[in-house]
Formats: structure tokens, C-alpha cells, sequence
């Protein structure tokens, strides 16, 4: 790629630390420069150490679990697959191939080049479900050793058969009597609960001593794996005929039994994001499907708040079928802006962080958007920051609102784990918007969206108590300005819509006793 120029220190505007010292009695305080960017946390350290040598104990103690469903049957055809003739150039022309069984033949053809590497790279590219049936043939005939692709098919493995726990609860039927309800809880229910965990619990011990991608894979798998058993325990359906006191019943028990499982799933699938952030992973289903389960089971503490945030469309990821972690692994040449639009590999983030002479701003868009959007994922202050400095050599309209929207971010919790772990909404830190703010008084054509980020940026963190009113009418009045500003209808009835829902939260508050 080409040398990227993101200087160390942006001349404008220049870096800034939050201000400790008290006010001066002789003089009124200097209002703050609401373009200041903050000096840290920054990316010093991207390319992670090569992962240490591993044992295959704690895998062999993991699949030997009972009660785990069968790999489907469409799963034989990978675990099967002969290699294509004639073999690929390559591993680019492989993946450049659309058709799922015709590029794993060619990336068979190509396993005497690197088995490790090839056996993982086509484990991840299948569906999740039939992973281990790929990898684990491989892994029985090994002992352990330092191929750092050794951690990845460990984790490939376990997150195979952990995608398949927690599948078909055991249903009640036409029950009606509130002591036959807590029987069914307390039998079949509790049974299948108590199997499907110790499976769950077992697989995700197979993953000791991984580290980064590998670990990541397992992890977000095991939390998917909680998360779902809990929520499809509480997505069953229960009889029609039940009163309102027996359906209380049994989703007060019910409640008490999975509570635990919900609290280990959350922290489960946040170890595993942690690695995937590491690895600069954007787009991928497991983070998808962590984020969904997340956000419905957590409702109060959405770990998706961030996209609601307006920003110009992104460029299109291109269809390429494997995670961004390969980047760095198996190298190839590959368009810049094309990666960037699926994550951000530890290299370029190297490179990034490295540069320190203005020179040619030629990827400095799509590098501050693609940080934004790693940290609009994971929340990790890191990703705003680096943001920050990258857009802010930028000249265009959207780097200015990247610049705005990371600035009011750098103040957010950092991380997925402890904006979830807040005290309170007002704990999240989310009304540092003065960047957007003055940026949305502007002539600029971002300026409607950036008075709508500000606004959203609000609604998530309203103040404890009484204040609360005040603040969500503001809110209101902030999505009004912003659909005044907008030009497009779509984007201009999303922020009316949202201007009504402050005006009816405030309304709500207000109705509130008073503390």
C-alpha cells in the first residue's frame, strides 16, 4: 500500500488533554477548543506478538463432550472434499472463486503449501456449523506445537461444535395447572438446561491457553452459544390459555434459572470481540450475531447504539469471502480502500500510526471512517482516537464529521465491556458533542448530520433525577434542527420520528414523581 500520511500531530487542530486545574480567580477560564483532540489512547503496539506454543490437552478434555447434535449432513462434503486438478496458481485465485464447494477443492489442492494455514483458512470460509468436521481431523493427528495456526483451528474447532448446543428446548405442550408449570420448569426444562450448559462449559474449557484470533473465534462462540440458550428458553411460546398469574409464574422462575447463563454469555462474547477488534475484524456474521443477542437480551444497554449515528454511506465491502484476519496472513495483493471497507489489519494500522509527514493524503478518508466504525462496534476509545488524528488532515466535508462524531466519542466508555458495565446511562459520558455542535452551526452540507449525532449521542445518556426532562426536551429540539438542516427525505423523517420520541420520553419523565 502506499505510505499513508497521518501526522503524529495534526497542525490543525492540535492535540489537547482534558484540563485538570481549577479556575484563576484574576481571569474567566479560556473556553475549551472544541476541535482539541486527545493525545491517547493511541495504537502504539498493533501487531500482536506471535501466539505461544500450544498443547492440544484442553481440546482433546472438550470434544470429548456428551449430549453435542451431530454435524449436519451437508458438513460431509467439506470434511470429504478432494482436491481440484488442476491446482490453483494461488490462494487469490481460490478465493476469487464464488462458488462455496468448488473453492474449498481449490484450497485443498493447495494444502501442501502450508496445511495449517489452508485447513484453518477453509474451516473459517465454511459454514460455522461444519468446522470441526474440517479441522479436527487435522488436529487429532498433532500433539501441539508453535504454528500460530495452531490456535486458530483449535478455536475453529470448538466454535463448530458450540454452534451447535442450545438448539431445541424441550417444549410444555398444553399445560394449565401453576404446579404442573413448575414441575415442567423444574424437570425437562432444567434437565435440558443443565445438559446443554455443562456442553457450553466444557467446550468453551477446551479454549485455555489460545490466544488472539483462535481465542477470539471460541470465545464470541461460547457467549453466541449462553446467549442463545437463554434466549430461546425465553422465546418459547406458552400455552394461550394461561391467566396473567401463572405466566408471571413461570417467567419469574425462569428468569431466576438463566440469569447466570445470560451474565457469562455477555462476558463470553465481549472476550471474543476483544480479540476480533485486535485483529481489525469490521464485518463478520459471528460479530453480527454476538451484537444481535447483545442488544435483545441487554435492551437497556444496546451494544448497537452507535449505529443509529448519521454518516455519509460507506463504500461498499466487497464480497470477498474471507475474514480481514487473513489479510495479514496470507498476504496477495489487494486494493487498499477494498480492505479497508471490511476492517483494519494490524499492518496497515502499523503503517498508519507510523507516519508522520503530510505529504499525500491519499487513504486518510477511508482510514478515519473505517477506525470510526471499529469503534461504533467494539466502543474501544482507541478506535475514536486514531479516528480523530487521521480525519483530521482530511479536507472533505465527511472527514469533518468523522472528526466530530470521534472527538464526542473519546469521552464514551471504553469498550464494549464497560459501557455495558455502566452505572447509569448519564455514566456514559455521551453529551461531550461541542465538535458536532459546532460543526452542525456551519454552512457545510454535514451539517444536518452532525446536529442529528449530537442528538442521538444525548438520548443515550440522559442525566440521573430531575434534569432528565430538561435534557430529553433538548433532545427534541436538537432532532427538530437537525431535520431542518437535512435535505433528504428519508434521513429528514428519521429525525422527525426521533424528535416525537424525545418530546414523549420527556413527557414521560415529566409525569414521574418527583426525587
Amino acid at each position: 500500500m502506499p505510505t499513508p500520511a497521518v501526522p503524529a500531530q495534526p497542525p490543525q487542530p492540535a492535540p489537547s488533554s482534558v484540563a485538570t486545574g481549577g479556575d484563576s480567580a484574576a481571569a474567566p477560564p479560556v473556553k475549551a477548543n472544541p476541535w482539541a483532540i486527545p493525545d491517547g489512547p493511541r495504537d502504539d503496539d498493533p501487531i500482536p506478538p506471535p501466539p505461544p506454543a500450544l498443547t492440544l490437552d484442553a481440546w482433546e478434555k472438550a470434544i470429548a463432550v456428551k449430549g453435542l447434535a451431530a454435524a449436519p449432513a451437508t458438513c460431509a462434503a467439506f470434511a470429504r472434499r478432494a482436491a481440484a486438478k488442476p491446482a490453483p496458481a494461488d490462494i487469490a485465485i481460490a478465493l476469487a472463486e464464488k462458488d462455496a464447494g468448488k473453492r474449498d477443492a481449490m484450497l485443498v489442492a493447495l494444502e501442501g503449501k502450508g496445511e495449517a494455514t489452508l485447513r484453518a483458512l477453509r474451516a473459517d470460509l465454511a459454514p460455522i456449523e461444519c468446522a470441526d468436521a474440517i479441522v479436527d481431523p487435522y488436529l487429532s493427528a498433532k500433539k501441539g506445537g508453535g504454528s500460530p495456526h495452531l490456535h486458530v483451528l483449535v478455536g475453529l474447532s470448538l466454535a463448530g461444535k458450540l454452534s451447535r448446543t442450545a438448539q431445541s428446548p424441550p417444549v410444555m405442550g398444553p399445560i394449565r395447572d401453576k404446579e404442573k408449570v413448575k414441575a415442567f420448569v423444574a424437570g425437562p426444562l432444567k434437565t435440558w438446561l443443565l445438559d446443554q450448559s455443562r456442553a457450553i462449559e466444557t467446550l468453551a474449557a477446551g479454549a485455555a491457553g489460545l490466544s488472539g484470533y483462535g481465542r477470539g473465534i471460541a470465545a464470541i462462540e461460547s457467549g453466541i452459544a449462553e446467549l442463545r440458550l437463554v434466549d430461546k428458553m425465553r422465546s418459547a411460546p406458552v400455552p394461550t390459555g394461561w391467566d396473567a398469574e401463572l405466566k408471571a409464574v413461570y417467567e419469574t422462575v425462569l428468569d431466576e434459572a438463566l440469569e447466570p447463563r445470560k451474565q457469562r454469555g455477555r462476558d463470553a462474547a465481549l472476550v471474543g470481540m476483544s480479540d476480533l477488534a485486535q485483529a481489525g475484524v469490521l464485518r463478520d456474521p459471528r460479530v453480527d450475531r454476538a451484537r444481535a443477542l447483545l442488544a435483545k437480551l441487554y435492551g437497556g444497554r444496546r451494544i448497537d447504539a452507535l449505529d443509529a449515528l448519521m454518516l455519509p454511506a460507506p463504500a461498499a465491502a466487497p464480497a470477498l469471502p474471507a475474514s480481514i484476519y487473513w489479510h495479514d496472513t496470507i498476504g496477495g495483493k489487494s486494493d487498499d480502500k477494498e480492505v479497508l471497507a471490511r476492517g483494519v489489519p494490524p499492518t496497515m494500522r502499523a503503517q498508519f500510526r507510523a507516519a508522520s509527514s503530510p505529504g499525500k493524503v491519499v487513504l486518510v478518508t477511508t482510514y478515519a471512517r473505517a477506525r470510526l466504525d471499529l469503534g461504533r462496534v467494539y466502543w474501544r476509545r482507541m478506535d475514536f482516537v486514531e479516528a480523530a488524528h487521521a480525519a483530521s488532515v482530511g479536507n472533505k466535508p465527511e472527514d469533518r464529521l468523522v472528526l466530530a462524531v470521534a472527538l464526542a466519542l473519546a469521552h464514551a466508555p471504553n469498550g464494549a465491556s464497560e459501557m455495558m458495565r455502566a452505572a447509569s446511562p448519564a455514566a456514559l459520558e455521551l453529551a461531550h458533542t461541542d465538535a458536532l455542535d459546532a460543526l452542525a452551526a456551519e454552512s457545510s452540507p454535514v451539517a444536518g448530520m452532525a446536529a442529528f449525532d449530537a442528538a442521538h449521542l444525548r438520548s443515550l445518556s440522559p442525566p440521573d433525577g430531575d434534569a432528565a426532562v430538561a435534557h430529553l426536551r433538548d433532545v427534541a429540539e436538537r432532532f427538530k434542527k437537525a431535520e431542518g438542516l437535512l435535505t433528504d427525505p428519508a434521513l429528514k423523517k428519521r429525525a422527525a420520528d426521533r424528535a416525537v420520541e424525545a418530546e414523549s420520553l420527556a413527557a414521560s419523565a415529566e409525569k414521574k414523581p418527583k426525587s
